[in-house]
């Protein structure tokens, strides 16, 4: 290995030097990626092709929807475009842990934990739930009016306490969705859109009778077939 010259490392020195290399160096690695996509593309085949095009557009697209109506809201959704403002949403506010969410075949589909939006055994909305669901209420609402909501309760298996105003899981689940709906009515959402059901413990998602994750309420947002 030869060794280094005075003169080269100087030279190297004054590059280090001068910041405007890095940015020039990931523009020409850029360039690199994309002549090598364009060269992968233009030797694929014809269906290859247009189904990298529309998925490129479609990606583009979402993506800079979903930018605009965070900032800035618009008059209407579709449902990729809500899923995509709701997931950038939940991110934001760290709340992907209590929330999830997930796209259907005719819509989509919230699943709130209980402990984020009801104190044990009441069906009082919190204060940090009403603010994330107001911010639902919104979105959802700039969907055609065709799509209606099913607001679900379920609880778990522990036996109402006499001293509950509930006197069983049923009224509880029940008040609890009943609870969601008036409140998404009181910010925007038309009742006839809204549906109330209270399941009990009919739909537990885990056999344990006290696991938090069968007290939940879920919102499914459907296309209204007639």
């Amino acid at each position: 290995m030869r060794p280094i010259t005075r003169s080269q490392l100087e030279i190297i020195k004054k590059r280090e030097g001068e910041p405007w290399i890095y940015s020039y160096a990931d523009l020409v690695t850029n360039l690199l990626a994309f002549f090598m996509m364009l060269l992968i593309i233009m030797s694929s085949s014809k269906d290859v092709r247009e189904e990298f095009t529309e998925g490129l557009k479609d990606y583009v697209e979402k993506k800079g929807f979903a930018a605009k109506a965070v900032a800035d809201g618009v008059s209407e959704l579709s449902v990729p475009q809500l899923r995509q403002v709701i997931d950038t949403y939940l991110k934001e506010k760290q709340l992907t842990s209590e929330v999830s969410l997930t796209e259907t075949r005719t819509g989509i589909e919230l699943t709130f934990e209980a402990a984020l939006v009801f104190d044990s055994a009441t069906a009082e909305i919190r204060e940090e739930a009403g603010i994330v669901l107001q911010k639902i209420a919104t979105l959802i609402a700039k969907l055609p009016s065709r799509f209606v909501l099913d607001v679900e309760g379920h609880a778990d298996n522990r036996p109402i306490t006499s001293s509950s105003i509930y006197p069983s899981n049923w009224e509880l689940s029940s008040a609890r969705a009943g609870s969601v709906v008036r409140f998404l009515e009181a910010n925007g959402l038309q009742s006839r859109r809204l549906r109330a059901i209270g399941y009990g413990t009919t739909q537990q998602l885990d056999k344990k009778s006290d696991a938090s994750i069968n007290r939940r309420v879920v919102i499914k947002v459907n296309s209204k077939i007639d």
